[in-house]
């Protein structure tokens, strides 16, 4: 129960250091926060929130799972892993997707992309329109950064 209370107290903070407001001192959240927030994952996943500024969302994300094909038509990702391996499959077409929001599309299968083969400190830059998906190998944990952009024409 102790575990459960620190776990949401800190996801807690953590989502109160992504909407406050930025000063000229800058929003600083700890690696022990972050890792706090994303430490039980539901399905595969696990995201949070992270302190960022005006025009920029950063979600700490930890996977044990494969992730779905996702299509962000309006935002870039940049992704810089933290810890584990995955391959991040980037471009070529995906079919059987389903629009969850708008312009965000989720599911199908991806076919044609490019592999990635992704490791602590590999920084990976997916534009706005790109379908891509994460895969984990059975038994892995991979931990990341996504910084999401809005794309500029």
């Amino acid at each position: 129960m102790k575990a459960a209370l620190s776990l949401i107290a800190g996801a807690v903070a953590l989502a109160g250091a992504a909407s406050a407001e930025t000063t000229g001192e800058g929003v600083y959240v700890p690696a022990a926060n972050i890792a706090a927030a994303v430490a039980t994952t539901k399905d595969g996943a696990a995201t949070a929130p992270v302190a960022a500024g005006p025009g920029t969302t950063i979600l700490a994300a930890h996977r044990d799972a494969d992730g779905q094909v996702e299509v962000h038509m309006k935002l870039n990702d940049e992704i810089v892993v933290q810890s584990g391996r995955a391959t991040f499959l980037v471009g070529g077409r995906v079919e059987g997707n389903k629009e969850t929001a708008p312009g965000e599309w989720r599911g199908g299968k991806i076919t044609g992309a490019k592999a990635y083969a992704m490791g602590p400190g590999d920084v990976l830059w997916i534009p706005a329109g790109a379908p891509h998906q994460a895969l984990v190998p059975k038994g892995g944990d991979f931990r990341y950064l996504a910084f999401k952009f809005e794309a500029k024409p």
